[in-house]
This record gives C-alpha cells, sequence and structure tokens, in this order.
C-alpha cells in the first residue's frame, strides 16, 4: 500500500507564524505528560524552578459537559473530549489555555453551565527568558523574537494582508480547524507554511504531506454524508464532529458574528438557514473568504444545496448546528 499525498488547509493564529505569543506547553511534571497548551499567560501564577522548567498554574472557566468528575491524584475532574476543551478568562470569554483530554482538574466554583478549574503544571523556559505573558501585540513581539529563518528561494515574508509563505516559531505551532478551534496537528520548529488569506489576527495556511493510507478511514468520495437528520447529530456531537454532510438548507441571511457567538470568531461572516429539508430548526455555516461573494448573492428563502464540514454539532449558545461551509451547489 503506497502512502497519499493529502494537502491539509487551516486557519492558525497569526502572530506565531511571526515567531510572537507562541503557545506554551504545560507538562505534569519537567519533561513529564503534556497536559495543555496555554495561549494567553496574563494573569497565571508562576511558582518554583527546577532547571529550565518553571512551575505554572492556569485557572479559568471550562463548559460543565466537557469534564467528568474523576478523583483521582488529588483532583475532582477529568476533560473528555477528544479534541480536548477551551478554558476561558470568564464564562464564553477569551481563551487562555487548550486543554487535552484526559487532563485532571482541581473544581473550584459553578456558574451555570460554566465551572471555575485550576491545575498546576511546568512550562519550560527559553534561554534568556521568564515565564510570562507572550505580548498581544505582534509588532512589539517581533522585536523581542528571535528572528525569522530564510524563507524557500522565490517566497517572500508574510506581509499583513498579503499571501505568501511563513515559518512556524521556534516552539513550533498548532493547526487549528478553525480560531481557537481544535488542533488538527502540531506543525514542528520552523515549518514552512503557505498562507492562503487572513481574518483580523487569523492566517489560513495551507500545506502538503503524506499520511500511510491503511490509517485513512474512507476514501474521500464515500465520506459525505446524506440524508442525516439535524437531531441526529445533535444527539451525537463525537460521532459527526468532522464530518462532511450534504443538506438541502433555506438560505435567511448573511450576517457577521458577534462577540457572544463564541462558536465563531469576531467578525467572521456565517450564513443562517432552516433545515435541512423540512425541519424547521435552524442550521448556521460559517463563511471561508473564497465563498463570500457566492452567499452575498443568495436572496432570502432560497433553496441551496450545502455541503460542510461539522465545526460543532450543537451549539451551547445556539442550540443548533455549526458548519464549515465547503460548497454552495
Amino acid at each position: 500500500m503506497r502512502p497519499l499525498l493529502c494537502s491539509l488547509t487551516a486557519v492558525l493564529a497569526l502572530p506565531v507564524l511571526l515567531h510572537a505569543q507562541d503557545s506554551t506547553s504545560l507538562h505534569a511534571a519537567p519533561d513529564g505528560v503534556r497536559l495543555a497548551a496555554v495561549l494567553d499567560a496574563a494573569g497565571l501564577t508562576t511558582g518554583a524552578r527546577r532547571g529550565d522548567w518553571r512551575e505554572l498554574t492556569v485557572e479559568g472557566w471550562i463548559w460543565a459537559a466537557s469534564v467528568r468528575p474523576e478523583a483521582r491524584d488529588g483532583y475532582d475532574l477529568l476533560v473528555v473530549p477528544v479534541g480536548g476543551e477551551n478554558l476561558r478568562a470568564q464564562p464564553n470569554g477569551r481563551v487562555i489555555a487548550r486543554l487535552r483530554q484526559g487532563m485532571l482538574l482541581d473544581r473550584l466554583a459553578e456558574q451555570g453551565p460554566w465551572l471555575r478549574v485550576r491545575r498546576t503544571g511546568w512550562v519550560r523556559e527559553r534561554p534568556g527568558t521568564a515565564a510570562k505573558a507572550a505580548p498581544s501585540d505582534p509588532q512589539a513581539a517581533a522585536t523581542s523574537a528571535p528572528s525569522a529563518p530564510a524563507l524557500p528561494p522565490g517566497s517572500t515574508g508574510p506581509a499583513a494582508g498579503a499571501r505568501g509563505w511563513a515559518r512556524a516559531g521556534q516552539g513550533g505551532a498548532a493547526l487549528l480547524g478553525r480560531p481557537r478551534g481544535d488542533t488538527l496537528a502540531l506543525i514542528r520548529p520552523l515549518g514552512t507554511l503557505e498562507v492562503i488569506t487572513r481574518e483580523a489576527n487569523w492566517a489560513r495556511v495551507r500545506l502538503e504531506g503524506w499520511v500511510w493510507a491503511p490509517a485513512l478511514a474512507a476514501p474521500a468520495d464515500s465520506a459525505v454524508l446524506r440524508h442525516i437528520a439535524a437531531a441526529t447529530v445533535m444527539a451525537n456531537p463525537d460521532r459527526f464532529q468532522g464530518r462532511l454532510l450534504e443538506w438541502p438548507l433555506q438560505f435567511i441571511a448573511l450576517e457577521r458574528a458577534e462577540k457572544i457567538r463564541t462558536d465563531f470568531y469576531e467578525g467572521e461572516p456565517f450564513i443562517l438557514t432552516r433545515g435541512p429539508a423540512d425541519e424547521t430548526g435552524f442550521v448556521y455555516l460559517a463563511v471561508p473568504p473564497h465563498l463570500l461573494d457566492q452567499a452575498r448573492r443568495l436572496t432570502p428563502l432560497q433553496r441551496v444545496l450545502v455541503l460542510g464540514r461539522v465545526r460543532t454539532a450543537k451549539s451551547p449558545i445556539m442550540g443548533a448546528p455549526v458548519l464549515d461551509l465547503v460548497e454552495l451547489k
């Protein structure tokens, strides 16, 4: 069986590409099991130092449905989702860390469907640096970060608002399915990426590589699911997360996401639809930049056949499926 060449396109935080604000891995012990990726260390507490490792305590809010009781090693809770879960500064607030499946946590408080949790671990300090928050301003960060290595011949650096080539930082980078979404892959340090487009503080990137063919679940042409009810998707989030669905939907409106809609990044364009087929519920479609003009040409109540990938099987905010739009037919 031959390996297959595949192209992977996803969204990556732009500061990572510019060596600013790399995520920091939190470990259970120095050189121990990786627990989480710390994305924003502002306000987090540091502790003892052991060699080039520093103790760090992460504390924030997690969606209660994403953890289960687990009394082990002095902790109370266990992170359940296969793709991990976000830790937020406040309920529905900014994401400060991405917690991995199986991470143990201390439970501190409860507020509606949210739990306040805490965990102390260890982060590796880079030479000449202290464990502190990465600068939020990419331009300011660039003055203190290592200079970017040379890019491939004929390529250019990632100037703001332009396509081009860029490299991951010295600590590597997480490739996300969407801004602040699930991690699809980890990019090795200084890995080269093609920047396709930019949206606010995020860059959509493309890279190619090889996968072992027997590891693939099914050929791409048979992976599209049809005639699936929205209720079935919402009742089985783990089964349908990331799957391709073909749904007949009724267009209602094209809008931009407000900050409170945490299934999208702020300002992301999305389509509100009804369906699928004759169902009366709603379905939300996140619109990528290259399909935005086509989406603008839709008229209210128009019927469309949509190919989309499940971003969120059931939004905790909107109570409906959220899909990443792949194709409007």
